[in-house]
């Protein structure tokens, strides 16, 4: 009987300290770990937004080629969000790949992302991206 009375002693402890482990293991990750569950709902309407704006980068050293130097180059930033969740990129233009800050905002003020409901169809939206123009490769690199 004795046996018996400590099997179901040890048993019930065991699972009673199973259970407050996974519940408090929960709580503690809920505290330190950022939460992220693509399977749950985020703040957003379930859509692809493009948000992007000019900028001057500025080099730490000159950056000299044999007909000029300069100490900054145009850019353009971008920011992808979806769903809470935003993603960078960058179009940086030097002179002599023949792009501009103003070509490529031309470009990105066409890109309409929002038709798209699932960032994870790469193929359709890098196909839509591609259909809008030929060239303009600094902004489809954004």
């Amino acid at each position: 009987m004795s046996s018996r009375r400590d099997f179901l002693k040890k048993a019930t402890l065991a699972v009673a300290g199973a259970a407050l482990t996974t519940s408090s293991a929960k709580a503690i990750e809920s505290l330190t770990m950022p939460s992220f569950n693509i399977n749950r709902k985020k703040k957003g309407d379930g859509r692809l937004h493009l948000r992007f704006f000019p900028y001057e980068l500025k080099l730490q050293h000159v950056f000299t080629v044999a007909t000029y130097s300069r100490t900054t180059t145009p850019d353009v930033q971008v920011e992808l969000t979806y769903e809470g969740i935003t993603g960078y990129g960058e179009a940086s233009m030097p002179q002599y790949l023949g792009q501009s800050v103003e070509s490529v905002t031309r470009f990105l003020s066409k890109v309409n992302l929002e038709q798209f409901t699932d960032p994870f169809r790469v193929e359709d939206i890098l196909t839509y991206v591609d259909s809008l123009s030929p060239g303009d490769s600094a902004a489809k690199a954004a």
